[in-house]
């Protein structure tokens, strides 16, 4: 019965966009039904409402059985079910306030049309973090505005210079936080924590999942995470799933010896004086 539920659940983000259109499109027509010029929109507003609040409603039930599964936890799963619960009831809301009391409603009309799309709004970031992280907006954004948006941030997703000689490189800021981001993040972010494990800060890493600790500081052999990234791709271990892009070659090698040396928060790779094959591959690792 859990398969088949989860089998649902999976539609959730392909139907999702359906009450985003409609809501928008009732929206768009309840604005210019008020004008005498449209007037002809006015019997279709009520229906475009209807149609969105029923694709809405779909689509939370959707997003319910979607969040049955193993791995979805933490607040940002939370608050985007809420939003969504709650942008569902205002569509219906909506279309019942214009059929049951119209003149009521047509005296403060862009009121309730705020409120949908504020809900609509804050529904659709908090799933895009669920998807790809809190950071996937402001990942490429200009230094400046990149630190506004990250305010009070983790060190890892504070603006980064260029790397330009691998030896001044911080081998955890600039080599393995960058590929946990790219590779892992999508799935273990603060947002979306499967098996209750963050990869995109130390510290929630260190602590590990639901499992316990993936890394062991200085011994790669007893670290789940390592295992993980090394097992057979087609061994139910693997990670990443879901066919998603693997770690590179280069970056489990800079992994490996990271945690082989203890898995610091930080440090200049020069001073931490790696071997010539491990130098070669952080260099790879790190873009140079």
């Amino acid at each position: 019965m859990n398969d088949f539920i989860f089998f649902l659940g999976r539609f959730h983000v392909l139907v999702l966009h359906l009450p985003i259109g409609i809501l928008l499109l009732a929206v768009l027509m309840e604005a210019m039904s008020r004008r005498p010029r449209f007037g002809a929109l006015v019997p279709a507003v009520s229906l475009t409402w209807l149609a969105g609040a029923i694709s809405a409603l779909v689509t939370v039930a959707l997003g319910y059985m979607h969040a049955t599964e193993p791995g979805f936890t933490g607040p940002g799963v939370s608050l985007h079910r809420w939003a969504g619960t709650a942008l569902a009831f205002a569509a219906i809301a909506i279309w019942a306030w214009r059929l049951e009391a119209p003149a009521t409603f047509s005296k403060i009309w862009p009121i309730p049309l705020v409120v949908v799309l504020i809900l609509m709004t804050a529904t659709g970031h908090l799933g895009g973090n669920l998807t790809h992280g809190s950071t996937y907006l402001t990942e490429f954004a200009p230094g400046p505005l990149r630190s506004l948006a990250a305010g009070e941030a983790a060190p890892e997703a504070a603006p980064r210079p260029p790397i330009t000689d691998i030896a001044k490189a911080d081998i955890y800021l600039d080599v393995i936080a960058p590929a946990f981001r790219d590779r892992c993040a999508s799935c273990h972010n603060d947002d979306k924590k499967r098996g209750g494990l963050s990869l995109v800060r130390y510290d929630e890493m260190m602590k590990g999942g639901e499992t316990g600790p993936v890394i062991v500081p200085k011994d790669p052999g007893k670290s789940d995470l390592y295992h993980r990234i090394t097992v057979a791709r087609n061994h139910v271990d693997f990670m990443p799933k879901n066919n998603k892009t693997p770690l590179d070659p280069a970056q489990v090698q800079a992994i490996r010896w990271w945690i082989s040396i203890g898995a610091p928060a930080s440090g200049e790779i020069g001073k931490l004086t790696p071997p010539a094959d491990v130098r070669e591959s952080l260099v790879k690792a790190g873009g140079l």
